[in-house]
């Protein structure tokens, strides 16, 4: 199970959100590309948490997205990881710090979206929109959102 820990939130957010991704719809941009649903866990008022557990909704796949006041799209948060026990890894950026154990964590890049070529991307609010950017790659790799218990 993955937990954060010592989750501290020092940068000003309009929208603070982490999704348990379940799929993908490429047709659309922002959160609503990445299919699931919000964590309660995860608001923008959590200034210091201690622990907190990611076992609300079953999915293996999770979204953390903030976006900026004021509205700077190179000052929004993005973080993309994968359940991955044993692991952890630490981020300290963009007035978010947190651990995340048994987890790994995953790209968002414009790799899989140039590959995809989806006839979405010749919009700017498409090919900058980092959510999509990472939908491009869970679509382009389907089994990451499988159940590995199956």
């Amino acid at each position: 199970m993955i937990e954060l820990h010592n989750l501290q939130i020092t940068g000003s957010f309009r929208y603070l959100w982490l999704k348990y991704v379940t799929g993908v719809d490429l047709d659309v941009h922002c959160a609503r590309c990445l299919l699931g649903k919000y964590s309660t866990a995860i608001k923008k008022d959590n200034a210091e948490t201690e622990l907190i557990t990611l076992d609300e909704f079953p999915a293996r796949i999770f979204y953390l997205c903030g976006v900026a006041i004021p509205f700077n799209w190179e000052n929004n948060f993005h973080l993309a990881f994968e359940e991955s026990a044993g692991n952890e890894f630490r981020i300290d950026a963009l007035g978010i710090s947190v651990t995340v154990r048994n987890a790994a964590r995953l790209p968002i890049s414009t790799e899989a979206m140039e590959a995809n070529n989806h006839p979405k991307i010749a919009y700017k609010a498409y090919s900058t929109c980092r959510n999509w950017q990472f939908a491009n790659y869970l679509d382009r790799n389907p089994d990451l959102l499988k159940d590995k218990t199956n």
